[in-house]
């Protein structure tokens, strides 16, 4: 079978048309060639600054035939009353190249109808394939287009070459008056001049671009840049996102190392970097100990003559570039951090919710609530106190130019200001964690504990108040990145172990936004939901796995203490997986029980012993009476392990041997209603406090 080789040739693409490449194209074509019924074995999709490549490995060279069956007009108009046919059938008959004899009546609730089934065979694919081509092309989301030429064709950037091949037999295409052929261009520096691609062979096309200084592959390009920063010049921390967008930028990653001024290692180290990288897409370069050195690495395509004069380049905008970023520092330092704050209130926040001044004033009358229901009362005024400067660098001349440095700016401003250190360092860490991929473990080893409280108490604010005002995630529309928010809430839990009351924060919140909300009713329920779907997707269970059964268990109990819900859920999934005796012993009580107690619609109340007959239920009731204080014990250590194994070990057996000699639904009102309160007792007093392992699917499977 034949190879297809679609290779586009471009204006300088966008950084971002690159990237809708990499995510759409390959699932595109495939769902093309699906849909036109046209067999392959693999797509490859690569994409560069000047050049975008398709290859179908292994594709038919016919569509695959298919059986067709059209539905025609109904008995009464195509036969007349003597069972002839009318001009209506043989219309039909004529449009569709049938014959009568190929046609069927069939009986339907609208009556009698016929039907033709026809056998269609699959067309050469050299015939599909140009408007299969434009209309993958047109189906791609790129964020802007552009019309530069007659037909009007849109595309990010003008099209300059077109390479349609199947193995060495060239289709005829033409896009946006561009025809297509075998001939190609190599790097714009290095290897202007065209040359032949002889067939659609990957390996073959590959080796011919790397002769002409075009390294296709994406991921090898970024190895390459990343492979030189670490061996060639000793880097051991690299900007992974940088290490992408130079990747996207050139054909052959070349290296050139520069220098600036040790008078600029004066300003923070975050300040120069992020200087470097939004400005000229270059690296900085730090020492052995992790400090930054005045030097930089920049990525070129392709290596060049006149070397030195290009580095000179380089340092020359870099030098006023870093001018400009010290001319800021200077003009945000001349005043303490907080002289700024009254200018928050010319930021709007979240459109209803008043202004940024307005969410710093209510964030530092959460402070004492929140530190207290967290249980560290004594970080009350230092989390109040990095509540008020917070959101100050949001108006200094350093974000407006670098926003991506908000945070780090306000730790650096504040500590110029004398500020405590633990305060400054919070400051600089209210973002963090930047990347919700990030193991937990990781994020505890880069934050404090005041830096993730503040963190936690943000996040809820903005979630409360976006809900609060109709503001919610809606499929991929999430304006306000409140998933991010409500992701980063469950990883810090999860990271520092905070316990505190979901039910108290939102509440005492509630209260300090007073009038604000459009949206109150519902709102702890949609939040606390939305809450599960974060920590479920943190925790990254799989629907139907018997982990995320028991983590519906769990939220299922309680959902107050988002850490005393990791903390269930992991003795428990650990139980699950070494102790499922008795995690099976402990469920199947549960379930038992809440099959008794499905669809009795009175609340039952404490079982009384006059109403016991049977030996039964009074040892259970026995049990409840003497051994349910050994089980609650654990409970208030958080010993869910213990607390699981001691409830089976003394309700398993007599709760099952009670379910096989007692009636529980008797005839009598008082001993049904006695028999119910004591199921419930024993399957609430787990399902309240623990989890309710009903849920759980194949317990008697196992």
């Amino acid at each position: 079978m034949p190879n297809l080789l679609l290779e586009i040739g471009t204006e300088e693409l966008p950084v971002g048309s690159l990237d809708v490449i990499y995510a759409e194209l390959a699932l595109k074509a495939r769902q093309l060639l699906e849909i036109e019924r046209i067999a392959f074995a693999d797509v490859k999709v690569e994409a560069m600054p000047r050049r975008i490549t398709i290859f179908v490995q292994g594709m038919a060279l016919f569509q695959q035939d298919r059986e067709l069956e059209i539905a025609g007009p109904s008995f009464e108009k195509v036969y007349d009353a003597q069972g002839k046919p009318t001009p209506v059938l043989e219309g039909f008959l004529r449009s569709k190249q049938a014959t009568e004899k190929e046609i069927e009546v069939r009986d339907s609730a609208k009556g009698k109808y016929i039907f033709l089934k026809k056998q269609e065979k699959g067309k050469n694919v050299r015939v599909i394939l140009p408007d299969l081509i434009k209309n993958l092309i047109l189906s791609l989301s790129f964020p802007k287009w552009m019309r530069w030429e007659a037909t009007n064709f849109k595309f990010p950037r003008p099209i300059r070459w077109l390479v349609v091949l199947l193995d060495s037999k060239k289709i005829p295409l033409i896009l946006a008056d561009v025809k297509s052929g075998n001939q190609s261009f190599g790097n714009r520096f290095l290897s202007p001049k065209s040359f032949v691609i002889p067939k659609a062979d990957w390996n073959i096309y590959l080796t011919l671009l790397k002769k002409h200084h075009i390294c296709l592959e994406l991921q090898t390009r970024e190895a390459m840049i990343r492979n030189a920063l670490r061996k060639r010049f000793s880097q051991k921390q690299i900007d992974e996102e940088l290490v992408h967008i130079n990747a996207q930028l050139v054909e052959e990653p070349f290296f050139i190392q520069g220098s600036f001024s040790k008078e600029y290692l004066e300003l923070p180290a975050e300040v120069l970097a992020s200087c470097m990288k939004k400005n000229q897409k270059v690296f900085a370069c730090y020492d052995g100990k992790g400090q930054l050195k005045n030097q930089f690495v920049g990525v070129m395509n392709g290596k060049r003559s006149g070397l030195i004069k290009i580095k000179s380049d380089y340092e020359n905008v870099l030098d006023s570039r870093l001018k400009d970023a010290r001319y800021f520092y200077e003009m945000d330092t001349k005043e303490p951090i907080e002289k700024k704050k009254p200018i928050l209130a010319q930021l709007v926040y979240l459109g209803k919710l008043g202004s940024v001044l307005d969410k710093t004033q209510r964030l530092e009358q959460m402070a004492p609530v929140f530190s207290e229901t967290a249980g560290y009362p004594e970080l009350a005024s230092s989390l109040a106190r990095v509540a008020c400067l917070s959101k100050i660098d949001l108006v200094t001349h350093l974000v407006y130019e670098m926003p991506d440095l908000q945070g780090i700016v306000g730790r650096e401003y504040a500590q110029e200001s004398g500020e405590k250190e633990d305060v400054a360092l919070a400051i600089g860490m209210q973002y963090l964690p930047k990347n919700l991929a990030e193991n937990y473990q990781q994020v505890k080893k880069h934050m404090s504990l005041l830096g993730a409280l503040f963190g936690i108490m943000d996040r809820l604010d903005l979630l409360i108040g976006a809900f609060g005002t109709g503001i919610e995630p809606s499929g991929s529309q999430d304006p306000f990145a409140l998933r991010r928010a409500g992701g980063a809430i469950v990883k810090l839990i999860r990271a520092f172990h905070i316990p505190f009351s979901l039910g108290k924060v939102i509440d005492a919140n509630i209260h300090i936004y007073g009038d604000r909300f459009t949206k109150k009713e519902d709102l702890k329920i949609k939040l606390t939901r939305f809450l599960q779907e974060r920590l479920s997707f943190e925790l990254g269970v799989k629907a139907g796995s018997r982990s995320y059964e028991i983590l519906q268990a769990v939220c299922r109990s309680r959902f107050d203490d988002l850490a005393d819900v990791y903390d269930r859920f992991e003795v428990l999934c650990k139980m699950a997986e070494k102790d499922s005796k008795n995690f099976l012993k402990a469920a199947k009580v549960i379930q038992r029980t809440a099959n008794m107690l499905k669809g009795y619609g009175k609340a039952a109340g404490e079982p009384k012993p006059e109403f016991l007959k049977e030996d039964q239920e009074k040892k259970l009731f026995e049990l409840i009476q003497t051994r349910l204080q050994e089980v609650m014990e654990p409970l208030g250590k958080r010993d869910y392990e213990k607390a699981t194994r001691l409830f089976a070990d003394v309700f398993s057996a007599p709760l099952h041997d009670f379910f096989d000699h007692v009636l529980v639904n008797a005839e009598q009102p008082e001993l049904r209603e006695n028999r119910m309160a004591l199921v419930a007792k024993i399957n609430r007093f787990y399902t309240e406090t623990l989890a309710d392992l009903s849920v759980l699917s194949r317990i008697d499977e196992e």
